[in-house]
């Protein structure tokens, strides 16, 4: 009588608190409405940054970026997805998505971390995911040294902590510095391309993916610099040795005619937003997460695959020349890889006798009103009207001149970063 009075008194205590559980659950999202693809030839590939270099760990995903290749219209997108988007992973119910590949290689789920990480971009982005190509941090380190390092414009000063040397221990405190990379170009050997892929210390999540699209152009840059794509098989087998892939020969092969003709200017940039389309929250677990704002997710992500318009493929891009007249050395460098990605063509030019000049300046050649793109140029290098001249130019070589002033270099950061105070003031974060 006894034994049944205690699991009577145990049932009454412990039931309503699992009902409890069950009833404030995290609600599950609907899938997401798939990215109308028209009737164009159109290849998605998904990249994965793996954080781990240890073969036998899967690692979470620190890098996520998605290449979408429209073969009818020539034209190529790059979106990356916050490592921190707070997204439903079927059986491991609501997680960040960056632990989709690890659960699914950890759990053994038929298909493994590819198969749940891509699910998991359909269910909740409603992007279809043709291929796959993971690099960890060593094949990564392989591939930019293969490459003899790569070139990378800094517009946002990045402070973090950073090993004093890559043979250290990353969880000694001790064995840390703190490191800044200032304004300017500059040429990365592996341990410092990704520590500058990786640092969020004095940015953001978000702030990390668009300096994950600057390696890729950066990447890009040095294959075509290098004629590499000439000798594909040589390429391919190189690259492949690196990373996982379910890409073959022939899949790479087929898009070479596009590749050929794509320069980094040709790449189409996108980022999710703060605010538009992810917002600060904390879940349950206390975890700080990205929460998908699915309406904007969508026109974002219907802008990546599609061509806004017919005439909006392949468009005659607006021309920009850009001088250096600072006075500090790449100046003319940072400001042109800027405009570039605000889909300008640029062209830094050496002129002959330039005279220094405080603050940027533009020359407007084409004399337009409608349509004019100046006002986009003058935010981007932040020129008041005092700062534009109007020179009508039939013959122009260029539609614009853009004489990069001496101030540039204090405001060359129009982004969402906060730049760092002089000194970090604590211990950093050491690396698992």
């Amino acid at each position: 009588m006894r034994r049944l009075l205690c699991i009577f008194i145990t049932l009454l205590v412990f039931v309503p608190r699992l009902a409890a559980q069950d009833a404030t659950a995290e609600p599950i999202p609907e899938a997401m409405p798939l990215i109308d693809e028209g009737n164009q030839d159109i290849v998605n590939i998904l990249l994965i940054g793996a954080a781990t270099n240890n073969p036998n760990n899967p690692g979470l995903t620190d890098s996520l970026m998605v290449l979408s290749v429209n073969r009818t219209a020539g034209v190529v997108s790059a979106v990356s997805i916050p490592r921190d988007l707070y997204v439903y992973l079927d059986r491991f119910k609501m997680q960040k998505i960056n632990t989709a590949y690890f659960y699914g290689e950890e759990n053994r789920v038929e298909g493994g971390g590819f198969k749940v990480l891509t699910d998991a971009i359909l269910y909740n982005l409603g992007l279809k995911i043709d291929y796959y190509v993971r690099v960890n941090y060593t094949g990564f380190g392989d591939i930019i040294d293969a490459l003899g390092g790569i070139d990378i414009t800094v517009d946002c000063v990045i402070r973090d902590w950073k090993l004093k040397s890559p043979e250290l221990d990353k969880q000694v405190a001790d064995n840390y510095e703190v490191y800044t990379l200032g304004i300017g170009q500059w040429h990365m050997n592996s341990e410092i391309a990704l520590w500058y892929v990786r640092s969020r210390k004095s940015s953001s999540d978000l702030d990390r993916g668009r300096r994950q699209q600057d390696m890729l152009r950066a990447i890009w840059r040095k294959i075509r610099a290098g004629n590499m794509l000439q000798s594909l098989p040589q390429t391919w087998d190189a690259l492949s040795k690196n990373v996982i892939t379910n890409m073959t020969l022939a899949d790479v092969a087929g898009m070479l005619p596009l590749a050929l003709s794509i320069d980094t200017s040709d790449i189409r940039y996108f980022t999710f937003r703060q605010l538009h389309e992810v917002v600060n929250a904390y879940s349950p677990k206390g975890q700080a997460v990205l929460i998908p704002q699915r309406e904007a997710i969508t026109a974002l992500l219907q802008q990546v695959v599609l061509p806004p318009n017919a005439s909006q493929i392949k468009p005659q891009r607006p021309t920009i020349a850009v001088v250096n007249a600072s006075g500090v050395p790449t100046m003319d460098l940072v400001a042109a890889d800027r405009l570039e990605l605000e889909g300008f063509k640029t062209t830094v030019i050496d002129e002959a006798n330039v005279q220094y000049r405080q603050y940027d300046h533009i020359v407007d050649y084409t004399g337009a009103t409608k349509g004019s793109p100046i006002g986009k140029i003058a935010k981007v290098l932040k020129v008041t009207d005092d700062g534009i001249e109007v020179t009508p130019d039939p013959n122009r070589q260029y539609d614009y001149k853009v004489y990069v002033g001496g101030m540039y270099q204090y405001w060359s950061c129009t982004r969402d970063v906060l730049q760092p105070k002089p000194d970090i003031e604590a211990t950093p974060e050491t690396d698992g």
